[in-house]
C-alpha cells in the first residue's frame, strides 16, 4: 500500500488569497435509471443480496459478448439535452485498461474518444445562492460501465467482491475547468443533481453512491495562465459538504507547498473529512497508462436527427422554469419548490392535487406528512401507491371538516400501504365521522373536569399547560373524532368559568 501523506488547509491569509487563484473541474459519475445493465440483460438493482444480479458479461467470463442496452443511450441523450449540450450523431466505445479486483474484465468499456454528448453548460446565479452569475461549461458526457463493489471487514485479511454493481450504466459528466471556488463546485453538483432527477435520468443519491464526484484542483498565481498549475484529483467525494471541505483543503495545501518553494506533484488524493485533510493515494494516471483502444465487440452508435428531435420534444419543463413558474403561479417559497423538485414526481403530484385547493396547505402536506412517510418507509414517491386522486380526496375531507388532521394522517398511511377504498369509505369503515355537536363535546368535557379536580386546580393557579392535558383526554375519549381546536375552545371556556 502507498504511504498516505496528510495535509490540511492552513490559514494562508488575505495576501495569499489575493496572490493565488484556483482552477477546478468536476467529473460526475451518475448511475442511470435503466432497468438493465449497460451491456447485459441482468437487473441493474445493485443493492440486493450479493452476486445475485449478474451475467457472464458482468463477471468477465471468456466467450461472453456485450450487447448495448438502447435505454441507456436514450437516458444519456436526455441528460446532455437537459445540460444544453448536443447529442452526437455518431459515438463509439473504448477499452480503458486497469487491473483492480472490482473490475472483472481487466478493463472498463467507456467513451473516452467519441462520447454520446458534447458541449452544454450549467448557469448559476442568485436563485442558486450566488450573488453573481456564473456559467460552467460541459466538456462531454460519456457512457461507461460501473465497477463491482469491494466489501471490507467481513473476513479479516480478505476483501470480498459483489458483482451486482458491475456493468451498471454510468453517465460520466465532465465539466470544463471553469469553476473557481468550492462553493461554485458544490452549487454546480446540486444543480446537476436536481436537473437529472427532474428529467428521470437518475435518482442521484450521493449517500447511496448513485452520484459520485471526482474533483480536479490546481492553483496558479494571479496573472498567470489559468491552466498553468499542476492538477491533483480528489476521488469519490460523496456529499456537498465533503466537496466543499476537500476543495478548500486541497487549495490550501497547494498554496502552502508553492509558498515553501516545493513542487506540486500530479497525483490522486483522498479526503479525510474528520481531520479536514487531503492525503496522497497514488500517482495520477495519464491516458497512456490506461492503454485506450477501440472496443471491438460493441458497434458504434448512429443516431438520426429525427430521433434527437423527437427526444427533445419529449423533454419536460426545465427545473429553473418550473421553479420560477410555481413560485409565481402558486405563491410558494423557493425552498418549498426546490424541496419538491428534489423528489421525482413530486411537482406533478402537487399540480394534479392543487386545483381548487390552497397551494400552501397542499405543499405543507407533501413536504411534511408525505415526505415523512416516505422517509419512514425508505421509499421514493415514484414507488409509492399513493395517487393524486387519493391525496385530493384527503385534502377535501380536511377542508370540509369531515375528518380531523389525525384521521387524515391515518388515511394517508392507509393509502401508502396500498388501500384502494375512498376517503368516504374509510370514514364509514372506521367510524371517523367528526363530532361537531358542541353540546355533546361540552358534556364530555364537563365529565373530564369532574374526574380530574387536581388538574383543574392547577390550571386555576396559573398552570396553563393543564389545558393541553384536558384536550388530550377529550381527543382520547372521542377516539380522535373531535377537532382539536373545538376541544381546546370548549375546555378553556369551562375552566375559565370556574374561576
Amino acid at each position: 500500500m502507498p504511504v498516505q501523506h496528510y495535509y490540511s488547509s492552513l490559514a494562508v491569509g488575505d495576501r495569499a488569497a489575493a496572490e493565488f487563484q484556483a482552477t477546478i473541474g468536476l467529473e460526475l459519475h451518475v448511475q442511470l435509471l435503466a432497468a438493465q445493465k449497460l451491456f447485459s440483460a441482468a437487473s441493474a438493482k445493485w443493492d440486493g443480496p450479493p452476486n445475485t444480479n449478474i451475467s457472464a458479461v458482468d463477471a468477465g467470463l471468456p466467450g461472453s459478448l456485450p450487447q448495448l442496452n438502447p435505454e441507456c443511450v436514450k437516458l444519456a441523450a436526455r441528460a446532455i439535452l437537459a445540460l444544453n449540450g448536443q447529442v452526437q450523431r455518431r459515438s463509439a466505445f473504448d477499452r480503458k485498461h486497469y487491473f483492480y479486483a472490482d473490475q472483472p474484465l481487466g478493463y472498463q468499456i467507456t467513451q473516452q474518444q467519441h462520447p454520446v454528448g458534447r458541449g452544454g453548460f450549467i448557469e448559476l446565479g442568485p436563485l442558486d445562492g450566488l450573488d453573481y452569475t456564473k456559467r460552467i461549461g460541459i466538456h462531454q458526457l460519456q457512457l461507461e460501465q460501473d465497477t463491482a463493489k469491494s466489501v471490507h471487514g467481513v473476513y479479516p485479511g480478505y476483501v470480498l467482491v459483489d458483482l451486482n454493481r458491475a456493468g451498471v450504466a454510468l453517465a460520466e459528466i465532465v465539466s470544463e475547468p471553469d469553476i473557481e471556488t468550492a462553493e461554485e463546485a458544490a452549487l454546480y453538483v446540486r444543480k446537476v443533481q436536481m436537473l437529472l432527477r427532474h428529467i428521470g435520468v437518475s435518482n442521484c443519491h450521493m449517500e447511496e453512491g448513485s452520484l459520485r464526484c471526482d474533483v480536479n484542483v490546481s492553483v496558479y498565481r494571479s496573472g498567470d495562465d489559468r491552466l498553468s498549475g499542476t492538477r491533483c484529483e480528489l476521488k469519490n467525494l460523496n456529499s456537498l459538504k465533503v466537496i466543499r471541505g476537500a476543495i478548500n483543503s486541497e487549495i490550501g495545501r497547494q498554496i502552502d507547498a508553492i509558498q515553501r518553494g516545493e513542487a506540486v506533484v500530479q497525483e490522486t488524493r483522498g479526503y479525510d473529512a474528520q481531520n479536514n485533510r487531503t492525503f496522497a493515494t497514488r500517482s495520477k494516471e495519464t491516458a497512456p497508462d490506461y492503454r485506450y483502444m477501440p472496443e471491438p465487440d460493441v458497434p458504434e452508435i448512429c443516431i438520426s436527427d429525427d430521433w434527437i428531435e423527437q427526444l427533445r420534444n419529449e423533454m419536460p419543463e426545465s427545473p429553473e422554469a418550473t421553479l420560477e413558474r410555481m413560485m409565481t403561479q402558486y405563491g410558494l417559497s423557493q425552498e418549498d419548490v426546490e424541496t419538491m423538485l428534489a423528489e421525482p414526481g413530486c411537482t406533478a403530484l402537487f399540480e394534479q392535487s392543487v386545483v381548487g385547493r390552497d397551494p400552501k396547505r397542499v405543499v405543507s402536506w407533501i413536504t411534511s406528512e408525505i415526505f415523512g412517510q416516505l422517509a419512514y418507509r425508505s421509499q421514493r414517491l415514484a414507488d409509492s401507491s399513493l395517487s393524486a386522486e387519493q391525496f385530493a380526496q384527503l385534502l377535501d375531507a380536511l377542508n370540509a371538516d369531515t375528518i380531523t388532521s389525525a384521521q387524515a394522517k391515518q388515511a394517508l398511511i392507509a393509502f401508502m400501504d396500498g388501500e384502494q377504498r375512498t376517503v368516504g369509505e374509510l370514514i364509514k369503515a372506521y367510524g371517523w365521522e367528526v363530532i361537531s355537536d358542541q353540546d355533546e363535546l361540552r358534556n364530555i368535557a364537563e365529565r373530564l373536569l369532574e374526574a380530574h379536580p387536581k388538574e383543574v386546580a392547577g390550571y386555576l393557579k396559573g398552570q396553563t399547560r393543564r389545558l393541553n392535558f384536558f384536550v388530550g383526554k377529550l381527543m382520547q375519549a372521542t377516539q380522535g373524532q373531535a377537532k382539536p381546536q373545538d376541544a381546546s375552545q370548549i375546555i378553556k371556556k369551562l375552566l375559565e368559568a370556574r374561576r
